[in-house]
């Protein structure tokens, strides 16, 4: 399985108490195509630029998951069907890289 990161904004009419439901929504439908979620962060209401589609701002969140390769395009389409989803862009994770260690230092500080 790969690793993804999917940025989905939520109608801008979702309540504060609806947000782990809408998570959980998502969640259900990555592992219904046999993935995983592994992790949410909510990252608030925001404003956008100009009017989308007559909604003026929307709830971000950030979701990563593993699932294999030829079933992103599934989630995608799945997503558009959910009500409270108004936009997906799913990417590729970008790999963890380990910070390389100072010769001759323990705590960080150069001596």
């Amino acid at each position: 399985m790969n690793k993804y990161e999917a940025m989905i904004i939520f109608q801008e009419n979702l309540k504060e108490t609806d947000w782990d439901g809408a998570v959980d929504a998502v969640r259900s439908e990555i592992e219904k195509l046999g993935g995983k979620m592994t992790s949410s962060t909510r990252l608030g209401k925001r404003d956008f630029a100009r009017p989308m589609q007559k909604q003026l701002s929307g709830h971000y969140g950030l979701i990563a998951f593993q699932l294999a390769g030829d079933k992103v395009g599934a989630l995608q389409a799945r997503l558009k069907l959910n009500e409270q989803v108004f936009r997906v862009q799913v990417v590729s994770a970008p790999p963890v890289v380990a910070a390389p260690k100072q010769k001759g230092s323990t705590d960080g500080v150069a001596e």
